[in-house]
């Protein structure tokens, strides 16, 4: 009886043991795993591509990331006939909120100018917050939704929305 209890008492302590021994060996391979996670959105700077936003337009779009937190964006609409043209003029700054390895979170502020300016036309502010998806399969590209409110120098207060897709450098 004795001989079994110690028997029982030496396969616990095994079973122990290699439990034990797996679960570091697991945890070596998901803290490698975890560091060997490249973040997408490191160094980039120049991004070309098309950013569409309502209610001011949008649609060739220019983003530079000064750092990895804070970047200056240029959107331009143009349509005209005959000779004649006209469209609006975006400038903001973003600020990276969240840099995780495959989604960022940013912030957004800025101003829509119509071009030519007439007598009475109305200067658009708005803030945004941006979701900016990366893919690994295409690490130069990325697609972004934003959601934010603007509102004009005429008075009107309204959503804003807007997507994007840029090609970084």
């Amino acid at each position: 009886m004795k001989q079994i209890r110690v028997g029982a008492a030496l396969v616990a302590v095994l079973c122990l043991a290699v439990g034990v021994a797996k679960a570091q060996d697991t945890g070596t391979v998901e803290v490698s795993a975890v560091a060997s996670e490249e973040n997408l959105s490191d160094d980039r700077a120049l991004g070309l591509g098309i950013q569409v936003e309502f209610p001011w337009g949008g649609l060739i779009s220019a983003r530079y990331w000064l750092s990895p937190e804070i970047a200056g964006e240029g959107i331009v609409l143009v349509s005209g006939s005959s000779g004649w043209f006209e469209g609006s003029a975006t400038l903001r700054a973003l600020f990276r909120v969240v840099d995780a390895s495959t989604v960022d979170f940013y912030v957004a502020a800025g101003a829509s100018l119509p071009f030519p300016m007439y007598v009475g036309s109305e200067v658009i502010f708005s803030g945004v917050g941006g979701i900016e998806f990366n893919f690994r399969s295409a690490p130069n590209l990325a697609w972004n939704i934003e959601f934010g409110v603007a509102c004009s120098t005429l008075g009107n207060v309204t959503m804003a929305i807007g997507t994007g897709v840029h090609f970084y450098f």
